[in-house]
């Protein structure tokens, strides 16, 4: 697996910097660039900035998912490891719906580490992996000066405007999460599905000025910490209740659709201890695994 660092794959410095000013400031704010060493793939070069993430830097891919789990199956990228992508032709967001990979915005993947054997987590993360993936970046761009909330399960929230989506899948025991963040522009009103539950934002962080390399270096090598800190000190049932604090629309009335015909109001009453959504309708409680969630 390749160490520690910054990593150009078969690219060019020139040509990424020619696809968005935000690519510039990192291909600029990175360099100067040199041959990545044994331990890496032919062809690629490496940034002499010192950092504790591994990040695998494409000019095009059909997708940073996929292009991550390649290269896990090669022995290339371990636990932490990501990869983003300047330009994806075949995105895709939750439900498989595609994602529009605009310019100069995040699409990266990152390579998650297994889940724990033992502990308070060992049985509780794979059914709140979601949420988890959801609080770590929100505290992470929380951090950068923001103020962010999530929508369950996680879609990222800011001045009530989407800004980002997660989707995690595991193959062969590798979970892989992926995130895209309208860090450079997003999509128009006009151009969101007809269903879309609130308009698309483009990322306010006060305290960032780099572009999508530097952000997701600084996604992984923060996102690391918030991760260790939770499964050392926080326990499942503590998790929930902290996730619940950042919940979009939390105790109030929402519009719920489950499958393509069944729709209610109910209220957002919480969080279960597997992460579903507590609804109360009709003075009965009930959980939402699977759905969409709509403000009123």
């Amino acid at each position: 697996m390749i160490p520690t660092g910054i990593y150009l794959m078969e690219a060019d410095p020139e040509r990424l910097s020619a696809l968005h000013p935000s690519w510039d400031k990192d291909m600029r704010a990175l360099g100067p660039w040199e041959p990545a060493g044994p331990d890496a793939p032919d062809n690629w070069l490496r940034a002499r900035r010192e950092t504790s993430a591994t990040v695998v830097l494409a000019e095009s891919c059909a997708s940073s998912m996929e292009l991550a789990r390649r290269l896990v199956e090669e022995g290339v990228l371990g636990p932490w490891g990501a990869v983003v992508c300047a330009r994806q032709t075949e995105g895709r967001g939750q439900l498989r719906r595609p994602w529009q990979s605009l310019p100069g915005n995040v699409h990266a993947s990152i390579v998650l580490p297994p889940t724990p054997s033992d502990g308070a987590w060992a049985g509780a993360m794979r059914d709140l992996l979601p949420l988890v993936a959801g609080h770590v970046v929100s505290e992470v761009l929380t951090g950068l000066g923001g103020e962010f909330r999530v929508k369950w399960p996680n879609d990222i929230l800011q001045n009530n405007r989407k800004v980002g989506g997660i989707l995690i899948e595991e193959r062969n025991g590798v979970s892989i999460v992926g995130a895209g963040l309208n860090l450079a522009d997003c999509p128009s009103d006009l151009q969101m599905r007809e269903d879309h539950s609130v308009p698309a934002g483009k990322t306010r962080l006060p305290y960032f000025s780099g572009g999508p390399g530097t952000l997701v270096e600084t996604l992984v090598s923060r996102g690391k910490s918030v991760y260790v800190v939770m499964l050392d000190e926080i326990p499942p049932t503590r998790f929930i209740t902290m996730f619940e604090s950042k919940l979009a629309w939390f105790g109030r009335t929402i519009l719920v659709r489950e499958g393509d015909d069944t729709s209610y109001e109910a209220a957002l009453a919480g969080l279960s201890l597997d992460g579903g959504l507590v609804l109360l309708r009709g003075g009965e409680r009930s959980v939402l695994h699977s759905g969409s969630i709509f403000p009123l």
